[in-house]
């Protein structure tokens, strides 16, 4: 992989080889970013904006399936596109590299706790279901009600592929981010090597060396 900037090329490919591929950390990293911007912003469309029936979820905390409106649905799947969005930047940060893979490994993680959690739920009792009583997405305990609808499993899958896609999309500006940031060292790197005492002095000596060897061929 060869990165442009300010006209420097950098061969990232060994590197890459290296230190590439999944990085549990950062995906765990983009997890828990995430949850923070998925509970921040929820709770503040939640509190000021009621009126346009925002909904997290298809089923309340007592259990008890709401009708779901599209209004609502498209506010929910926008935070939970944005939320991933940070967490999938977040996660692309600190891997450095493929970043769009550890991206969509944050929002994995966050799909495998809303399963355990609703598993929980339905195993041990609803109490243990962490995801709902807080409002964050419990995508897999809403497909297990006996008043199961199109809306609620197509306002499910919306919130999945919004997650996803964001996620992905975070975790390609991270990685962007991280590869200018190597490129412009490298450039300025190159500048300071030019630049020293030593390059002067060694291209002194190369001047000196072609002069002798001019006077060489003259004679």
């Amino acid at each position: 992989m060869t990165t442009r900037v300010r006209g420097t090329e950098t061969d990232l490919g060994p590197v890459r080889e290296r230190f590439g591929g999944i990085d549990t950390p950062a995906a765990l990293g983009g997890l828990f970013a995430l949850i923070g911007a998925l509970a921040f912003l929820s709770a503040i469309i939640a509190a000021g904006a009621g009126a346009l029936a925002f909904q997290m979820n298809a089923i309340d905390i007592e259990g008890n399936v709401q009708e779901i409106e599209i209004a609502g649905m498209l506010l929910a799947a926008a935070i939970i596109f944005i939320s991933a969005l940070v967490g999938g930047w977040v996660a692309g940060r600190m891997a450095r590299f493929d970043g769009v893979m550890n991206g969509i490994g944050a929002a994995l993680w966050l799909l495998l706790l809303v399963a355990v959690f609703a598993a929980l739920g339905a195993w041990v009792g609803e109490e243990y279901n962490a995801f709902q009583r807080v409002g964050l997405p419990d995508w897999f305990a809403q497909l297990d009600v006996d008043e199961l609808t199109t809306n609620v499993i197509i306002a499910s899958i919306v919130g999945i592929v919004a997650l996803i896609g964001g996620a992905a999309l975070g975790g390609a500006i991270g990685e962007a981010y991280n590869r200018k940031v190597t490129a412009a060292l490298t450039d300025d790197r190159t500048v300071a090597r030019t630049d020293s005492p030593r390059a002067d002095h060694l291209g002194h000596n190369d001047n000196a060396m072609t002069d002798t060897n001019e006077k060489g061929t003259l004679e």
